[in-house]
């Protein structure tokens, strides 16, 4: 079974046993971890020698019991007792240096793998659509690329790793010495050893269940916090914050009962085994006392299977006290494969085409569109935009206008019907070929915790310092820059909270206008911003929109005096197309909106006729 169908099968709850189940969930682990192991097998190779010879000295110094027993200190044997101690003394040393050469290469590795898989996921996530994003809040992505990652670290280096290879010896290593001391009692341990292995199984299952749920609430306690932070404004000025407060206290609440929950059954597996192996020792011990009484075995035996036993009782908690890390890791793996598994919607076609410049026409045919089963886009929708034009989109919240932006920029594709960019159908069409010829400027700008120059940089990677300026002129902001500290390489803070709001448009702006696009997108670009603010930066976008094509999205519909043509929509699907005096006098909603807007002023209506 492969990998991601172990995790669905575990996910469904489907009835199997439970030793299957624990099976299948530490071999799905071991082989989604592996790929980031595998690409340093020199360097995992010289930790595994480094841990075996870690076990192996351990186990040694235990048996070495006997012979210092019975070889050295019962027969008065000086020159061997000291021959010996030497020796260990030697090894002692050695142990020593490896251990630390240990330490440091698991170090190593476990930064590495780290690094590894939150590269994994951060590229997966720049391949992902918009639909992801919408499905999952950016609290807990960022949980997961920094929570659960630590956690697969601890439990695969820090503590699984080293811990399993270090038992393991000590255990292969105690087994040969006990066998060589006694085999009828080392079958006697044997038995025991494997009882305590199974024990915790039942357990185990249920605890890696509940750690993955603990793992999920942690994703949302992280998105809670996030959303709080953001939010801070409508929270003080509301008055929110009590309500907040309480509503993170619930969150609380119920982390506290899953991690209860989790945890006490992380730690029952982790201590059933070592309180079996101690009543197995206690049975042992009593046994090997009597046969030493009967002269069947030496007290030396005796008392180096005791502490070899001691040594394997040490490696059982030492085993079970990682399982709660392994536990953690696998819940935190699943997390993680939950976001590299996941397909992005838009995806390029094999042999798709690179897009010419647009010089034609964008058609959108019969185009159908819903975010969810709640959430509706557009329907059937058929509309033609034209090289250099002025297109403005209007109608009510909800309408449809993002929508068709978020098609034609392929964040998303058509359920129905498709879209031709200069004949070449979208889904045909190399993604990146497209999007570089779009400009875009959203109502929520998003900037960057860097410089001027850089901000404005970002819309084409390439630009010269020349390039970045004359896209700063083209936006009016340069004469603002010039006036900063630093320049064009003063920091704006993070996103761009030391800019006013106007600011950031216009920067966002030259952003969108560096790559110099075919297709200048403004989304609610203007509608935060106050009324003069706002009047400067329609006018440039006024002088720009005779350069290329504008699509405009906006809710205030005065906006809509600058346009070519006017596309109205409602309930997502077109209602309505035109000029405005056209619109107008069709007195349909363009012109219900439109008095809502001016229910007194006909001078603008008087003046759109004439354009």
């Amino acid at each position: 079974m492969a990998p991601t169908a172990e995790l669905s099968y575990l996910k469904n709850g489907l009835p199997v046993r439970f030793n299957q189940i624990l099976s299948m969930q530490i071999t799905w682990f071991l082989t989604a971890i592996n790929k980031y192991i595998a690409v340093h097998k020199k360097l995992a190779g010289a930790i595994v020698i480094c841990l075996v010879f870690d076990g192996a000295f351990d186990t040694l110094m235990r048996g070495s019991l006997k012979f210092i027993i019975d070889a050295a200190i019962i027969p008065q044997n000086y020159r061997l007792l000291v021959l010996i101690l030497c020796l260990l003394g030697l090894g002692g040393i050695l142990y020593a240096c490896i251990g630390l050469l240990g330490n440091f290469l698991g170090a190593r590795l476990g930064v590495l793998i780290i690094n590894k898989i939150r590269y994994s996921l951060f590229e997966h996530l720049q391949t992902l659509s918009m639909d992801f994003f919408g499905r999952r809040s950016a609290g807990d992505i960022v949980n997961c690329l920094l929570a659960d990652v630590a956690k697969v670290e601890n439990g695969v280096v820090t503590m699984g790793l080293s811990v399993l290879i270090i038992d393991l010896s000590n255990i292969l290593f105690s087994a040969i010495f006990l066998f060589s001391l006694n085999w009828q009692l080392a079958i006697l341990s044997v038995i025991g050893f494997t009882f305590c292995i199974i024990a915790p199984t039942k357990i185990a299952d249920i605890a890696t269940e509940k750690g993955y749920h603990l793992r999920q609430k942690e994703g949302h306690i992280a998105s809670v916090i996030e959303e709080n932070i953001l939010s801070q404004s409508v929270v003080k000025i509301f008055g929110l914050e009590k309500l907040m407060t309480q509503d993170f206290t619930g969150h609380l609440n119920d982390f506290q009962r899953v991690y209860v929950r989790a945890t006490f059954l992380s730690y029952l597996v982790q201590k059933i085994p070592v309180i079996t192996f101690i009543f197995v020792q206690i049975l042992i011990l009593s046994i090997g006392a009597a046969m030493v009484y009967r002269n069947l075995i030496s007290v030396g035996t005796l008392v180096s299977y005791q502490v070899l036993l001691i040594g394997l009782n040490n490696s059982i908690f030492s085993f079970t006290f990682m399982l709660p890390y392994i536990i953690e890791a696998v819940a935190a793996m699943r997390r993680i494969n939950d976001i590299l598994t996941e397909v992005p919607q838009v995806q390029e076609t094999e042999g798709a085409v690179v897009l010419p410049h647009f010089s034609r026409a964008i058609d959108f045919k019969e185009v159908t569109f819903s975010y969810s089963a709640e959430r509706e886009g557009i329907k059937n929708l058929s509309l033609t935009i034209h090289p250099r034009e002025f297109i403005v989109f209007v109608g009510p919240s909800g309408a449809g206008k993002s929508t068709i932006v978020n098609l034609l920029a392929r964040f998303y594709e058509p359920d129905q019907g498709y879209i031709v960019f200069d004949g070449v159908d979208l889904r045909q069409a190399q993604v990146r070929s497209l999007r570089s010829q779009l400009g875009l400027v959203s109502q929520e700008v998003i900037l960057f915790n860097t410089t001027v120059r850089e901000n404005i940089r970002m819309g084409y990677l390439e630009a010269s310092n020349e390039q970045v300026k004359a896209a700063a002129k083209a936006a009016e902001i340069d004469d603002f820059i010039l006036t900063l500290p630093q320049g064009y390489d003063t920091p704006i803070g993070d996103r761009g909270g030391q800019l006013s709001g106007g600011q950031r448009q216009r920067i966002a702006l030259a952003r969108a206008l560096v790559r110099d696009p075919a297709i200048l997108i403004l989304d609610e670009a203007t509608s935060a911003l106050d009324p003069a603010t706002e009047a400067g930066i329609l006018a440039t976008i006024e002088r720009i929109a005779k350069e290329r094509t504008v699509l405009m999205i906006t809710h205030r519909i005065s906006q809509a005096l600058r346009a070519d043509r006017i596309f109205v929509l409602e309930n997502g699907q077109l209602v309505a197309s035109g000029r405005h005096a056209d619109l107008l006098e069709q007195k349909g909603l363009y012109a219900t909106l439109w008095q809502q807007s001016h229910p007194a002023n006909t001078n603008l209506t008087v003046q759109a006729h004439s354009l």
